[in-house]
């Protein structure tokens, strides 16, 4: 493994000073350009006592927005690219709001009701 730069250990411990200061991974990592897992792996490299990980790196999302934008029609993809967040963080914090989540394959998804329609216009008569 190659040995870091001079530069990289001055940021590195310097991101170790500003999480020290009350700066939060979230703020540390926009500010220097790095994924929030990426800026967690470094600070506990650096020794900072860090709570420990249960599902990644918690994130500061802004509830309402995401949630607007998905009941305005988009979809849980574009709102997780929008809001630089995973599809998976996107869908949990949907569901945790008790957003009702639309089926897969937007106005084209078969639903039971669709399919209990395209079934019986299907069928033919028997004549008696």
């Amino acid at each position: 493994m190659p040995a870091h730069t001079p530069e990289r250990q001055a940021r590195n411990q310097k991101m170790a000073q500003d999480y020290r200061d009350g700066k939060t991974i979230t703020a540390i990592a926009a500010a220097y350009g790095l994924s929030l897992s990426w800026t967690g792996r470094i600070l506990r490299q650096e020794g900072v006592a860090m709570p420990p990980m249960q599902q990644g790196v918690k994130r500061e999302l802004n509830v309402a927005p995401v949630v607007r934008d998905y009941q305005r029609g988009a979809t849980i993809q574009t709102v997780a690219s929008t809001h630089h967040a995973s599809y998976g963080t996107i869908r949990r914090l949907l569901l945790r709001e008790k957003v009702a989540i639309r089926p897969h394959g937007g106005q084209n998804a078969i639903t039971p009701v669709t399919r209990v329609i395209a079934a019986s216009a299907g069928r033919r008569r028997r004549k008696r």
